[in-house]
């Protein structure tokens, strides 16, 4: 899963973020279902830390960074709830992308949800 949150700024930007997360999800839905396998990854966009799957995210993370900046986080719960959480700025179209990309290559450093 994907999990983003952003708390402040540039409400294009949000909706930029939010329409890749949904255009992304819909791919992977359409794909699991042509392949009858499960969907390989879910998205999950808020505006803050009070969501109800971004604040059961935040809770489960060891070390979870700062509830206030905005965040990108990848999930991995069928490999033993691993995490890794890229903090930026912004979440942006092409983070989410690159977040994907490194999560599959292996590049990304996973921590483990308490």
């Amino acid at each position: 899963a994907v999990v983003s949150t952003q708390s402040t700024g540039d409400d294009g930007a949000a909706k930029a973020v939010m329409d890749k997360m949904t255009s992304s999800g819909e791919q992977y839905i359409e794909k699991a279902k042509a392949s009858k396998d499960d969907q390989e990854f879910m998205f999950f966009y808020s505006n803050g830390a009070s969501g109800k799957v971004t604040s059961s995210v935040l809770e489960a993370m060891e070390n979870p960074a700062s509830a206030d900046k905005p965040m990108l986080v990848v999930l991995d719960i069928p490999e033993g709830g691993k995490y890794c959480v890229i903090e930026c700025d912004m979440p942006t179209p092409d983070l989410v992308d690159s977040a994907l990309a490194d999560y599959k290559a292996g590049k990304l450093t996973m921590q483990q949800l308490c």
